[in-house]
C-alpha cells in the first residue's frame, strides 16, 4: 500500500533521498533499483519525447493543447527496418495516451499529420471527439488528400490547416477546415490582416500560434482570431507600485515558510493542523481513488505519516499556490508551474543517480529544482516584478539568480525546461547531455510529471 502511494507521488523513499549516492544502492523503503523517484530504469523505458502546448480561447480558458513530439524517422529514433510512418504512428498513439489524462472535459488535442499518414487513415488511431487533425503546411491539396480529410471530417474529426499565409492552391483544404492556423511571430500586421480578410467568408475559426506577448494577442483578437497559442500568458503586464492584498501576502508568507531549507515534518504538520481548509484538502487528497487505500484515512497525523516530509511540503506548496487562482489563465499558470516543478525534480533525481554511478557528487539538489519550477511563473501569476516577490521568499541566492537573471548554476535547468515546453528537441537533447541525462531520462521525467500533476489536480476537484 505504502509503495503504491510513493509511486503515485513520484517518490520511492519517505523522507530520505530516493536513492543512495554511496555505492549506488537504494535506501531502505526505496524501490529495488537506484532509479530516479517514480521513474523506471531509463535504459528499459520508452524514450518518447512529448510535450503539450496550451491553446486558449478568447475568454482565456484552455480550449485544448497541441501535441508536440520528436519525429522518430531519424536513425537514433527508428530502426532502419521500421517504416518512418509506422514509427510516427506509434509515437502519436503513445504520446496521446500520455497526455490525454491531463485533458479537461471537452478539450481537444491537436496532432500533426503528414500526407502519407492522412492517406493511410492514421488519425483513426485516435478518438474523433478529442483529436484535431492538423494538416501540415507541406501537405498538398490533392484530390486523394481532400477525399481522405472529407471522410475524417464526416466521422467527427476536427480539421485544422496549419501555417496558412495566403498561399494559393489550398482551396480544397480550406473548404474542409474547421480551424486555420496562422504563424504570427514576426509577421507584419498588414500582411496578417490581408490573409485574415481572405478567409472572412469561410465558417472556420482562426488560431494564432507563436503569440509571444500580450500586445500581439490583442492585435490578433482585433483581427478576428478566437484561439491563441504561444507563451503570451507567461509575459504579464507588470503593475509597478501595487502591493499584494492581505490574503495574497499571507499566502506568500506561508510559501516562504514552506520554502525554508530546514522545513521539517513537525513544522509542516503544524501548518496543516492550524488551517481547517488545508486539513480537509489533505484528507481528500489522501483518500482519493488514486491511492487505492483499503481503509479511509481520518486522522491528519496518519495521513501526514503516509506522505512523508518531502511529499507533504510539495503538496502544501502547490495547494497554497493554487489559492492564487484568479481566472482561467492563472489556473493554467499554476498547472504549468506544478508540471515544471515535478519535471525538474525528476530530472535532477535521475541526474544524481547517474552521477552517483560514476562516483561523482550530485550537481544540484532535486528539492531546490522543484522550487525553481514552482516559482518560475510567480511574476505572470501575480503581475508583480519577480525581484519584488522574491524578497518575500527565502530562496538561496543561486535560485533567485536563475529566476530573475537567467544566470548561475540553476539557469541551465530553467533553459532545459523552457526548451522542452516549446518542443525544441535538438536543444533539449543538447542540454540533457550536458547534465548527464539521456533522452529516456527526459521522456520519463516528463511523463512522470504529467501523471503527478494530473493526479494532484484531479484530487482537488
Amino acid at each position: 500500500m505504502l509503495r503504491r502511494m510513493r509511486s503515485l507521488l513520484g517518490l520511492a523513499g519517505d523522507d530520505a533521498q530516493a536513492f543512495s549516492v554511496q555505492a549506488g544502492t537504494a535506501d531502505e523503503g526505496a524501490s529495488e533499483t537506484p532509479n530516479a523517484p517514480g521513474v523506471p530504469d531509463a535504459e528499459c523505458a520508452p524514450s518518447l519525447l512529448v510535450a503539450r502546448q496550451p491553446v486558449f480561447d478568447a475568454a482565456g480558458d484552455v480550449w485544448g493543447y497541441e501535441l508536440l513530439f520528436r519525429n522518430p524517422d531519424s536513425p537514433e529514433c527508428c530502426a532502419m527496418d521500421v517504416d518512418a510512418s509506422v514509427a510516427t504512428a506509434s509515437v502519436i498513439a503513445d504520446g496521446f495516451a500520455m497526455v490525454r489524462p491531463s485533458l479537461g472535459g471537452g478539450q481537444r488535442l491537436l496532432v500533426n499529420f503528414a500526407a502519407d499518414m492522412l492517406l493511410a487513415g492514421t488519425p483513426r488511431i485516435l478518438p474523433a471527439d478529442v483529436c484535431g487533425v492538423e494538416v501540415l503546411e507541406t501537405v498538398p491539396a490533392s484530390v486523394p488528400v481532400v477525399q481522405a480529410l472529407s471522410a475524417l471530417k464526416d466521422e467527427g474529426y476536427l480539421i485544422v490547416v496549419d501555417d496558412y499565409a495566403g498561399q494559393p492552391g489550398l482551396e480544397g483544404l480550406l473548404d474542409l477546415a474547421d480551424i486555420v492556423k496562422f504563424d504570427v511571430l514576426g509577421r507584419p500586421l498588414a500582411d496578417l490582416a490581408r490573409d485574415v480578410a481572405a478567409l472572412r467568408s469561410r465558417p472556420c475559426l482562426l488560431l494564432a500560434e507563436k503569440v509571444e506577448d500580450l500586445a500581439t494577442h490583442r492585435q490578433c483578437e482585433a483581427l478576428g482570431f478566437s484561439l491563441f497559442q504561444g507563451f503570451f500568458f507567461s509575459r504579464p503586464e507588470l503593475v509597478h507600485g501595487r502591493r499584494l492584498d492581505s490574503s495574497q501576502a499571507a499566502k506568500m508568507r506561508l510559501l516562504a515558510t514552506l520554502a525554508r531549507d530546514d522545513m521539517n515534518i513537525k513544522a509542516a504538520t503544524e501548518v496543516v493542523r492550524s488551517d481547517a481548509a488545508l486539513s480537509y484538502k489533505l484528507l481528500r487528497y489522501i483518500n482519493s481513488v488514486h491511492f487505492g487505500l483499503p481503509v479511509k484515512v481520518t486522522s491528519i497525523q496518519h495521513g501526514i505519516s503516509l506522505l512523508g516530509t518531502r511529499n507533504l511540503v510539495q503538496w502544501l506548496c502547490v495547494t497554497v499556490l493554487s489559492e492564487f487562482d484568479t481566472g482561467p489563465i492563472a489556473r493554467e499558470l499554476i498547472a504549468v508551474s506544478a508540471l515544471r516543478a515535478k519535471f525538474l525534480e525528476l530530472c535532477a533525481s535521475r541526474a544524481a543517480v547517474r552521477a552517483a554511478g560514476q562516483g561523482q557528487p550530485s550537481a544540484v539538489p532535486s528539492g531546490s529544482l522543484f522550487m525553481l519550477g514552482l516559482f518560475s511563473l510567480l511574476e505572470p501569476l501575480l503581475c508583480l516584478p519577480l525581484a519584488e516577490l522574491l524578497r518575500s521568499l527565502p530562496l538561496v541566492d543561486d535560485l533567485a539568480e536563475a529566476l530573475t537573471e537567467h544566470s548561475g548554476p540553476y539557469a541551465p535547468w530553467l533553459e532545459l525546461m523552457e526548451h522542452y515546453e516549446r518542443g525544441r528537441w535538438d536543444e533539449v537533447l543538447a542540454s540533457g547531455t550536458a547534465m548527464g541525462l539521456t533522452q529516456a531520462d527526459l521522456a520519463m521525467a516528463y511523463a512522470g510529471a504529467l501523471e503527478w500533476t494530473a493526479f494532484f489536480h484531479d484530487s482537488r476537484e
